[in-house]
C-alpha cells in the first residue's frame, strides 16, 4: 500500500509506487512477444505502432478519461499531468517489455526476473539517461519500495528528473486538455529505448552516444522543417514564428539555437538537406512531422505534395510509403480531431480532410465491383448488410459489419493502405458508397463527402 504521507511525495515517487502495485502486462502490439517469438528487428514496428495510436508520435497525446483520472489520483501537475503520465507509461512499459524479452532471449541465467527488480533496473536506466551530468550514490541492492520510502538521495534524483520531464516533454502554455506536447519528445523516447536495448544484458554503458544522436536529429529536423516553409521562397511572419517555436522546443544550447535561427534566415532547399539516419522509423517520423507542420502553420499540405514527396524520396522512402504516412496522419486526426483544439477552424486541415475523403471516395467507387465480390464471399457480412436495409442492427452487429468491412478492404490492394485500425477515413466512405440502403447515421455522426 501507499505510504501515509502519499500526497507529500513527489509525483514520480507516487507513480512508481503505483506501478509497483499495478504490474505492466503485454498489450497491443506487444501481445506477440513470447519467448523467442520475435527478434529485436520487430521492436521498432511495435513501438511505432504504440506511439502512433497514443499520439506521442504526432505531438498530440491522446489522454483517455482513465489516464486523466489516474493523473489526478496520483496528484500529477494539474495542467501537464496527462501528457507527462502518458509519456511515462509509454517509456516504462515499452522499456520493461523489451528488456524482459531481450534478457529471456539471451538466456543470461535469470529468465524470470522478479517484477520489482526488473522495474528498478529500468528506473536506474531512466535516471542515468535523463540526468547524464548528475551522480547519485544510490544503493542498487535495495528493493525499489525501500528506496521510494526511505532513500533521500534516490528521491532527490526523482525530483530532479521531474523538472527535466516537464521541460522536455510538455509545452508551456498548453494543458493536457489541449493535447499538445513537445514535438521532439518522440525522439527522446526512441533514443532512450535504443540505449535501453543495448544495456538489457551486461554492464551499463554511457548514454552519451544516443544523447548525441538525439541532438543531431533535432538539428537536422530544423533544416528539414525550414525547407518546407521556404518552399515558395518567402517566409511569412506566421511561418517564422512556427519555426522559431520548433527551435525553442529542441532544447539545444542557447548558442546552437541562435546559430540555427541565423542559418535558416537564408533559403533552405532540398539539396541542402542532410539526414544522418537511415532507419525507416526515423524517416517516417520526419515526414509525418512535415505533414503536420504544413497543417499547423496553415499551409495547404495536399497542394504541396510534390515538395513533401521529394523530401520523402530524399530520406529514402518510396512513394507507397508516403501514401501510407499521409493516410496515417489523416486517420489519426479523423478519430481525434474533436479533442485537438489547435486544429479547429484551421482551413488547411479542413482542406486536407476533404482531399483525403475525396481520394478515398474515388478509390471506393472505382473498386465497388471488387468490394461487392469480396462481400458476397463473406456470408455473415452479406447477411448483416442485407438485414440493415430492413431493420436496425444491434451495436454488436454494427461492430461486426465494421470489422469485416475493414477485412474486405485489406484484401483489395488499392484500399489496403487506407484500412488502418479504426477505419476513421475508409469506413464512413464504404458505408456511404456501397449499394445498400444503410443510413450513414447508423454508423457515424456525420455523412462524408461523396463528390
Amino acid at each position: 500500500m501507499f505510504s501515509l504521507n502519499f500526497r507529500t511525495l513527489s509525483w514520480l515517487n507516487r507513480y512508481l509506487h503505483y506501478r509497483l502495485e499495478t504490474q505492466f502486462t503485454l498489450t497491443e502490439p506487444y501481445l506477440e512477444f513470447t519467448e523467442g517469438a520475435l527478434g529485436t528487428e520487430k521492436f521498432d514496428d511495435c513501438f511505432y505502432s504504440t506511439v502512433k495510436e497514443n499520439g506521442i508520435l504526432f505531438g498530440c497525446p491522446v489522454i483517455s478519461p482513465a489516464l486523466h483520472d489516474l493523473a489526478k489520483k496520483l496528484y500529477f501537475p494539474k495542467q501537464q499531468g496527462g501528457t507527462i503520465l502518458l509519456f511515462l507509461e509509454t517509456l516504462f512499459s515499452v522499456a520493461f517489455i523489451e528488456n524482459q524479452s531481450l534478457t529471456s532471449i539471451n538466456g543470461d541465467g535469470e529468465d524470470h526476473h522478479p517484477y520489482q527488480k526488473q522495474l528498478l533496473k529500468i528506473v536506474f536506466l531512466v535516471l542515468q539517461y535523463h540526468l547524464p551530468d548528475s551522480y547519485y550514490r544510490i544503493p542498487q541492492d535495495v528493493i525499489l519500495s525501500d528506496l521510494l520510502d526511505r532513500n533521500e538521495t534516490f528521491n532527490g534524483a526523482l525530483q530532479k528528473l521531474e523538472l527535466v520531464l516537464l521541460d522536455t516533454v510538455t509545452l508551456q502554455g498548453y494543458s493536457s486538455l489541449g493535447n499538445r506536447q513537445n514535438n521532439f519528445a518522440f525522439a527522446k523516447l526512441y533514443f532512450f529505448l535504443l540505449w535501453s536495448r543495448e544495456n538489457a544484458v551486461g554492464d551499463v554503458s554511457s548514454p552519451e552516444k544516443y544523447l548525441e544522436l538525439d541532438r543531431q536529429l533535432r538539428e537536422e529536423m530544423i533544416f528539414i522543417f525550414a525547407s518546407l516553409i521556404w518552399a515558395d521562397d518567402i517566409v511569412a511572419t506566421a511561418e517564422q514564428q512556427v519555426i522559431e517555436k520548433y527551435i525553442e522546443q529542441t532544447g539545444l544550447k542557447a548558442s546552437k539555437q541562435n546559430e540555427l535561427t541565423r542559418m535558416i534566415r537564408e533559403p533552405v532547399k532540398i539539396s541542402d538537406l542532410h539526414c544522418s539516419f537511415t532507419a525507416v522509423i526515423i524517416s517516417s517520423y520526419l515526414v509525418e512531422q512535415l505533414i503536420l507542420l504544413s497543417l499547423i502553420d496553415n499551409q495547404e499540405a495536399w497542394q504541396e505534395r510534390e515538395l513533401i514527396e521529394n523530401i520523402s524520396l530524399h530520406l529514402g522512402l518510396p512513394s507507397e510509403k508516403l501514401e501510407e504516412l499521409y493516410c496515417s496522419v489523416a486517420e489519426f486526426f479523423s478519430v481525434h480531431n474533436e479533442r485537438l483544439e489547435f486544429l479547429k477552424n484551421n482551413a488547411a486541415f479542413k482542406q486536407f480532410q476533404d482531399y483525403m475523403n475525396d481520394t478515398v471516395v474515388k478509390l471506393v467507387k472505382k473498386n465497388v465491383a471488387n468490394i461487392m465480390n469480396e462481400i458476397k464471399e463473406t456470408k455473415e457480412l452479406s447477411e448483416l448488410l442485407l438485414k440493415a436495409t430492413t431493420q436496425p442492427l444491434t451495436s454488436h452487429e454494427k461492430q461486426k459489419v465494421q470489422e469485416q468491412l475493414m477485412d474486405v478492404a485489406r484484401s483489395i490492394p488499392a484500399l489496403a493502405i487506407f484500412a488502418l485500425p479504426g477505419g476513421g477515413i475508409l469506413l464512413p466512405v464504404l458505408i456511404k458508397v456501397l449499394p445498400f440502403n444503410i443510413l450513414p447515421s447508423s454508423f457515424q455522426d456525420e455523412p462524408v463527402s461523396s463528390q
